[in-house]
């Protein structure tokens, strides 16, 4: 009877429970499936707005290249010379564009420029029937369907009237391979002609969506493998068919499948076995269990969200936050035709801070600097720390006036002292930018860009300072980055000049010495003054192969010149970031030119900045033999003291003393005080810069050992050199 009973019993509860077994588990794999087939589409529906955003990101991007008076003559006069240089190769070599043509009104094309295609022109024949519908969305946009979504820009001409600039951007196969392809109109932004009416020439430019793009694609978005195929999708992989806005498959794109509803039952499985041993009355608690399990991965995914958009420190707004916050402040403004104020702010020389005070009170300025810039923004503002020492804030409303206002703001809040835990007080400056939106950029990433452009403004104007962003800062920096890439093909091509100056006698009649300077000239940029890339080399880190190519020259040209002195100039940058001792040996040992006759000048920058590094390369270098003299002298504040501390064998004296030469002034009592001092050292005394008889004839009667300067010539190449050395050689021997 018991047993009966206890069968009675145990029955309906172990069949209770495993009818909700039973129903628990094919809820789950109902819902798993679900789960899987709404990622899947979400997947999907993410990389076609990926490639899109992409494509109107590029048509946004040539905007600047196609609304361009110059750019408007120029391919209507077909000058291909300029629309190579500006259009081929700008846009290959710098916005990384695999093919650009320029067709005229009719369709034709006129310019194509290929990389890896010299007849590149022609190409277009292969691939411009497949682009007819692009080329008619930005001739006849109201003829097309809304999904090619043409990207339509009023120009004004600055004399009342307007143009149309459009543009187009598709994903299509350019020769079995998938790219993106921007057509745009060439229109001008002044002084356009009312009588031309003959439709627009038009800018074609593709990109090749390659595995760099797919892998970036895959890394945004957290697609495993993301990778074009051309053969059937691998077993557990999802797929995609990339179409055109035609209709016309482009490819196929493949990653490794997402399947979070699987993933969940894994999760629960243990659960679930369990459940399978517990009476039936246990199964509500197992549901009240399973929510409560739910809401913890709910919360802890919230809290991880919210972690990897803040700050850890200041708790603002990070990178990723900021990026977010433009997307929808962007989307604001847009609707109310309203406008965003994006002001950059870093703080000037804020490692040195952190040297003086440690990193803990380092950190205490930059949580106080956050607090101070919150207090500045209103409702609907943001205060973000993307990285170090940056700061940005972004505030809807603002015109230049209130920007302007607001950044003075933010200056005069930072420059009060910060009383920090443990009674230290720091003192920091800061340098400001802003730009406006949508008028400056109308993307995130351009807005913040060209904020930075104007707070590297405000830096370059020695700090604590507000400067709004202007166009030409854009300019300045595309003409840096084209000089940049100048200068490192002229390094590697050793097309890096070297000019040779004369240092005379003190009579003006016997060359004693040249001076080894360094000239460049570029193909297209023309002569670049070395007041330019000198300064650049150091920046990029060219200035050691360049200071070894003018060594190495001046010694193998200085050989045809017995008994010249050759001088060649070293930078802080060669002193302290290399090894000048060691180069110059080398050089020595490959020329085998007289270490005596070689003169190694530099300058006092060079003793400020590391003067311990400085002093032992000095010494390196007069063991070898070598002369040191000490350039531009004068200019610094400490030229006595290291006159005192270090051994030169040469004093230069900078040009601007020998301006007033000979006349009854300050000038001249101070010139001749530095020849006194240097005589009672022992020193050579050059001046530089002579380029009269008069201020010749006052420093021979000074006591002047060497003269320097137009007076007796200008820098000339060696074989130029060569001759002027034989010339004043004769006229040396006649006048004895």
């Amino acid at each position: 009877m018991q047993k009966r009973t206890t069968t009675f019993v145990t029955l309906p509860i172990a069949a209770l429970a495993a009818a909700s077994i039973g129903i628990v588990l094919a809820s789950l794999v109902i819902g798993a499936r679900e789960a899987d087939a709404i990622a899947l589409s979400r997947q999907r529906e993410t990389i076609e707005h990926a490639i899109d955003q992409h494509g109107l990101s590029l048509a946004r991007e040539l905007r600047i290249q196609t609304v361009w008076t110059e750019a408007y003559n120029k391919t209507r006069e077909h000058d291909t010379s300029w629309i190579r240089s500006f259009y081929g190769i700008y846009l290959s070599q710098i916005l990384g564009y695999d093919r650009i043509y320029v067709l005229a009104s009719d369709d034709t094309p006129v310019f194509g420029f290929v990389p890896s295609d010299q007849s590149a022109s022609s190409s277009f024949a292969s691939i411009g029937g497949g682009l007819k519908d692009l080329l008619k969305a930005v001739r006849v946009p109201q003829s097309m369907p809304a999904d090619y979504n043409v990207v339509v820009t009023d120009v004004p001409l600055g004399n009342g009237s307007m143009l149309q600039h459009r543009a187009v951007a598709d994903v299509r196969s350019i020769r079995g391979r998938p790219a993106t392809v921007v057509v745009s109109t060439i229109v001008p932004d002044r002084g356009y002609r009312s009588d031309v009416t003959e439709p627009p020439m038009l800018l074609v430019a593709v990109e090749d969506i390659d595995k760099e793009f797919t892998r970036r694609l895959g890394a945004n978005f957290g697609f495993r493998d993301l990778q074009w195929v051309t053969h059937e999708t691998p077993a557990g992989d999802a797929s995609n068919v990339v179409k055109s806005l035609d209709g016309a498959p482009v490819g196929t794109l493949a990653w490794r499948k997402d399947r979070p509803g699987l993933e969940f039952i894994r999760r629960v499985a243990p659960g679930l076995g369990i459940s399978l041993i517990l009476i039936a009355a246990l199964t509500y608690i197992l549901i009240l269990w399973g929510k409560w399990q739910a809401k913890q991965i709910l919360q802890s995914e919230e809290h991880a969200t919210l972690a990897a958009r803040t700050d850890a420190l200041t708790g603002l707004p990070n990178r990723v936050a900021l990026r977010e916050a433009f997307a929808r402040l962007l989307d604001g403004i847009q609707g109310d035709k309203s406008t965003l104020g994006v002001l950059s702010i870093d703080i000037d020389q804020f490692k040195s801070i952190n040297d003086a005070f440690g990193n803990a009170v380092g950190d205490g300025v930059l949580i106080a600097v956050a607090r101070r810039l919150q207090s500045l923004v209103g409702a609907g503002g943001i205060v973000a720390r993307p990285d170090g020492d940056s700061f940005v804030m972004l505030v809807p409303g603002l015109d230049d006036k209130a920007a302007a206002e607001l950044a003075t703001d933010a200056l005069t809040a930072l420059a009060e002292p910060f009383d920090l835990d443990g009674g230290t007080r720091v003192f920091a400056t800061v340098s400001v930018g802003y730009a406006i939106g949508p008028r400056d950029g109308d993307t995130g990433d351009e807005l913040l860009r060209r904020a930075e452009l104007a707070v590297e403004k405000a830096k370059e104007e020695a700090g604590e300072t507000v400067v709004a962003f202007a166009p030409e800062m854009d300019a300045e920096v595309t003409y840096r980055r084209m000089l940049e890439m100048a200068l490192r093909s002229a390094v590697a091509e050793g097309s890096i000049n070297v000019f040779y100056q004369p240092l005379m006698d003190a009579s003006g009649r016997r060359v004693l010495g040249v001076e080894a300077l360094a000239r460049w000239t570029d193909p297209t940029l023309g002569p670049i003054s070395p007041e330019i890339f000198i300064p650049l080399a150091e920046e990029t880190g060219l200035i050691q192969n360049i200071g070894e190519h003018v060594l190495r020259r001046a010694v193998e040209d200085g050989k045809a010149w017995p008994g010249i002195n050759v001088a060649v100039n070293v930078s802080a940058s060669q002193i302290h970031h290399g090894d000048v001792v060691g180069v110059v040996r080398d050089v020595l040992g490959d020329s085998q030119f007289p270490a005596e006759r070689l003169e190694i000048e530099i300058t006092e920058s060079v003793l400020l900045a590391d003067e311990k590094r400085a002093n032992e390369q000095m010494r390196g270098l007069q063991a070898l033999g070598v002369k040191v003299a000490l350039d531009d002298f004068g200019t610094g504040y400490s030229g006595l003291q290291y006159l005192r501390r270090f051994g030169f064998d040469k004093l230069k004296i900078d040009r601007s003393f020998i301006d007033g030469a000979g006349e009854p002034l300050d000038s001249s009592v101070i010139l001749a005080s530095i020849i006194k001092l240097g005589q009672d050292l022992d020193l050579t005394i050059t001046a530089e810069g002579v380029e009269t008889v008069e201020q010749q004839r006052w420093l021979q009667t000074s006591g002047c050992d060497q003269l320097q300067g137009y007076l007796f010539s200008r820098p000339l190449p060696a074989d130029q050199m060569t001759a002027f050395i034989a010339a004043h050689t004769a006229k040396d021997a006649i006048a004895s």
